[in-house]
C-alpha cells in the first residue's frame, strides 16, 4: 500500500513541474508582449508611414535618451531605414541621402510628437551580399531639420 501512495505522489509531483513550467512559459510571453507593445506603440504611425512611402525599408524608430541617467545625452528620435541595393548606394550618393532624410523628417513631423526630442537622427543601411553593410547617418536638432523643410 506505501508503494501505491509514493507512486501517486511522484506522478503528481512530475504533473505540477509541468504545469508550473507551462505557466511560467506563459508568463514571460506575455511579459515580453507587453514590454514589445509599449516599446514600440509610441512610434507606430510613424513606421506605418515610413514603410507606406519606402516599401522594403523595413523602418526602426526608437526615441528616448542614451543613458539616460547621464545629462551629456539628449532625447533623440532615432529613425533606421535599410535602402535597396538597385537603389542608390548612401555613402556614395549623399546627395540622394540628404534627400531621403529630409523626406524623412517630413514624415517624422507629420507622424510624431518631435517637441520632447532635441537631436532628430537619421540611419540609412544597406545590405550587400557577402559584404559588409554601407551605412550613411545625419543627425541634426529639431530645429535645424525645421529650418530645412
Amino acid at each position: 500500500m506505501n508503494e501505491t501512495v509514493e507512486t501517486n505522489l511522484k506522478s503528481n509531483r512530475g504533473r505540477w513541474t509541468v504545469v508550473a513550467m507551462f505557466g511560467f512559459a506563459a508568463l514571460m510571453v506575455s511579459l515580453l508582449f507587453i514590454y514589445w507593445e509599449l516599446y514600440t506603440a509610441p512610434f507606430r504611425p510613424l513606421q506605418y508611414a515610413i514603410a507606406d512611402a519606402f516599401p522594403e525599408s523595413s523602418p526602426r524608430v526608437i526615441g528616448g535618451q542614451h543613458k539616460s541617467h547621464k545629462t551629456e545625452h539628449p532625447p533623440t528620435l532615432r529613425v533606421v531605414i535599410y535602402v535597396p541595393v538597385q537603389e542608390f548606394d548612401p555613402e556614395t550618393e549623399t546627395e540622394k541621402s540628404e534627400t531621403r532624410a529630409l523626406k524623412l523628417a517630413r514624415l517624422a513631423f507629420e507622424h510624431q510628437d518631435v517637441s520632447e526630442y532635441e537631436l532628430i537622427q537619421f540611419v540609412l543601411l544597406q545590405k550587400i551580399p557577402e559584404s559588409a553593410r554601407r551605412r550613411w547617418t545625419v543627425m541634426k536638432t529639431v530645429d535645424e531639420w525645421k529650418e530645412l523643410l
